[in-house]
């Protein structure tokens, strides 16, 4: 009589099924789904199209995980040694119940922003060290061959992925969409990118390796059009340069040849900045920032999204029907222009205040498993997102930064829940 079937080695399950979530994650956008037909963002549909497969694939993959380790030893390893997961998904909850319960929102959106990065942080903080670093290796041929498609796209007009605006295809965007399927979300994920590559997360490479990505990637920045992106990161790459500059000045040791490497970077970016804006390949990147097509004023009118309505809705529960009144009586055709000013419209002070305080503990968490160069592409991430509707809307963004700040700073990555080699998990 034969046995009956098991599962053997649920870790090398819940591994695969880990890297399977992160693969569809970085390659499957929702640009694509809706091209393949999916109502991923559009009314419509069953609502299981609501949710992204990465998500579906990441809870999955917590499930084989805490089959592995042990539901009892996953909650005591969390509870100690990272506490922060857990005061966010108690947030989360929350915001779960005051989308459905008190403004009947889908709950769509709370699931793939922040279910979705909480279950893969957990998954990923198992992963063993050899496939961490195949991560590693694999980001920087995405974003190698993510680059390289956003040039390709800019010259040609050729797109790979189609752009979809509320349901209809855009012909008249001359933004690369590449792998990402969006222009704003590659330029996010690029300079994020930069940031990690600028740091410890690019000193794996060879400095004429680094040094090329990093022009590569800039390049690529002006394909996918992303103003606030391209400012912001510039500025704190300035500002990283600088502190490093005032570090050899103040005495501290320094390479000469790391000198010599940011000297001729610097100059070959000015050298070849000068010659695309005067070629004429920039023109459509620069004019974006004389012709912002109404955003700025929308950043500014979107203060007035809050008149005319109850102090106590405001605190609890605002009248969603009243928002969307200030909405077209303020012509705010782009939307609510900060994620921030859009929690405290959808969702009230009280509850916003409250997630909030646990998306602190969340970034805590990221900040305690990467270390202190994870500071930098996550002050980037939100003062970006900070200028859209971002996190309050639906979005796979923060998952997708997230994931990019574990794998690329995993050089000194300690996993918090582990297993060993010999297949049998330990916390």
């Amino acid at each position: 009589m034969r046995p009956p079937l098991r599962i053997a080695r649920p870790v090398g399950l819940a591994t695969g099924l880990t890297v399977l979530a992160i693969a569809v994650l970085f390659f499957i956008s929702s640009k694509v789904l809706q091209a393949i037909g999916l109502p991923y963002g559009s009314p419509g549909g069953s609502g299981l199209t609501k949710f992204h497969p990465a998500t579906y694939l990441s809870l999955a993959a917590l499930a084989v995980w805490v089959i592995a380790i042990g539901p009892g030893r996953m909650l005591a390893a969390l509870a100690i040694r990272r506490p922060g997961i857990l005061v966010f998904a108690a947030a989360t909850v929350l915001l779960a119940f005051q989308t459905i319960v008190v403004q009947k929102l889908p709950v769509s959106a709370v699931v793939d922003t922040f279910v979705l990065p909480l279950a893969l942080f957990i998954s990923i903080a198992a992963l063993p060290a050899p496939v961490m670093e195949r991560l590693n290796i694999a980001l920087h041929l995405f974003f190698l061959l993510n680059s390289t498609i956003g040039f390709a796209e800019l010259l040609t007009s050729w797109r790979l992925t189609p752009n979809y605006e509320g349901g209809v295809l855009v012909y008249h965007d001359w933004r690369s969409t590449a792998l990402l399927g969006h222009p704003l979300i590659n330029s996010l994920a690029t300079g994020v990118y930069l940031l990690i590559l600028s740091g410890p997360g690019g000193r794996r490479f060879d400095l004429s390796i680094r040094a090329f990505l990093l022009i590569y990637s800039l390049g690529a920045l002006a394909a996918f059009g992303g103003r606030a992106a391209t400012v912001v990161v510039l500025a704190l790459l300035a500002a990283r340069g600088a502190l490093s500059l005032a570090k050899a000045v103040a005495g501290r040791p320094f390479r000469v040849r790391n000198a010599l490497a940011v000297i001729i970077v610097l100059t070959l970016i000015a050298t070849l900045g000068t010659l695309l804006v005067q070629g004429g390949i920039l023109d459509s990147f620069l004019s974006r920032f004389d012709d912002d097509s109404g955003s700025a004023a929308t950043r500014v009118a979107m203060f007035h999204i809050f008149d005319g309505m109850a102090l106590r809705d405001i605190f609890f529960a605002p009248d969603l029907a009243h928002v969307a009144s200030n909405q077209r009586r303020l012509d705010l055709a782009i939307g609510i222009e900060s994620f921030v000013v859009a929690f405290f419209a959808y969702y009230g002070i009280v509850t916003t205040v409250l997630f909030f305080v646990g998306l602190v503990f969340l970034c805590a968490e990221i900040i305690r498993t990467v270390g202190v160069p994870g500071l930098l592409p996550l002050a980037y991430f939100f003062l970006v997102s900070s200028t859209s509707t971002g996190i309050a809307n639906k979005t796979t963004d923060m998952a997708l930064v997230m994931t990019m700040i574990l794998i690329g700073l995993d050089r000194r990555f300690i996993p918090a829940i582990s297993a060993p080699a010999n297949g049998r998990p330990a916390c």
